[in-house]
């Protein structure tokens, strides 16, 4: 069978012809819309990609940050922590010297009142005392006491010094016998006997002498001649003492107040 060479040609070039319109009208448009199809998808993996990589350095980011506040919060939390406990410390070392400090202040007024209360119950004790004892001395004056007296009074004239011996002998001398003996009693004869015989020893004639009675001088003899007075009496002693224990008393309340 003999080939017959162009119909196979024509056969191949049909067979070009139709690659050549497959190629143009099909594969080609095919081929390019494949490739774009390809290009978009590689677009999208890459911006898949990139956003899940920005994602990442996001959630990096935002881990980060949330240590951060986690250590900041730690550390806030541990600064107000100290700052609570300094505070707490210093509330409490001011309420102890408030406490101390008050605790000073009333002990100190507590012992104020204290001496101030011992000291006036002193004051009164030492004035009960004086005036019991000047009721008592009152009470026993009479016989017994009046010759004692005399005897002191007679002393208390003899010790007094030159100078005062002659000023009472010259007020004596111009009172034109003005002359007083002043007792709490009545003094009997023989006392006023031997007060009347001191006088005379001391001062020289007494005739003008005159006794009398004040209920007021406890335990004592008062002689006054013109506008001169001597006078010795248990009441002076007393007095003086309620002035020595009111001037103890005084320093005392002084100390403590100190």
């Amino acid at each position: 069978m003999e080939l017959d060479w162009i119909t196979v040609a024509a056969q191949i070039v049909n067979f070009l012809v139709l690659v050549w319109i497959l190629q143009r009208l099909l594969y080609r448009p095919v081929t390019r819309a494949m490739a774009r199809r390809r290009e978009a998808i590689r677009d999208r993996f890459a911006e898949a990609e990139r956003r899940e990589t920005e994602a990442e350095e996001e959630a990096a980011r935002l881990e980060r940050e949330r240590a951060e506040l986690d250590a900041r919060r730690e550390e806030i939390l541990a600064e107000a922590r100290e700052e609570a406990e300094a505070l707490r410390h210093r509330l409490e070392e001011e309420a102890r010297e408030a406490v101390a400090e008050r605790r000073e202040e009333w002990e100190a007024q507590i012992a104020r009142e204290r001496e101030a209360f011992l000291a006036e119950l002193r004051r009164k004790a030492a004035g009960h005392v004086a005036r019991r004892t000047r009721r008592v001395l009152d009470d026993l004056a009479g016989a017994r006491l009046e010759p004692a007296m005399a005897e002191a009074f007679l002393a208390r004239l003899k010790s007094l010094d030159g100078d005062e011996r002659e000023a009472l002998r010259a007020e004596a001398g111009t009172t034109e016998g003005e002359m007083t003996l002043t007792s709490a009693h009545a003094l009997d004869d023989e006392t006023r006997a031997r007060l009347r015989e001191g006088l005379q020893e001391v001062l020289g004639d007494a005739p003008g002498l005159a006794f009398a009675e004040d209920p007021d001088l406890v335990c004592g003899i008062r002689l006054r001649i013109g506008g001169r007075t001597l006078q010795w009496s248990v009441d002076a002693y007393l007095e003086d003492l309620d002035a020595e224990v009111s001037a103890a008393l005084g320093g005392d309340r002084a100390e403590a107040a100190e």
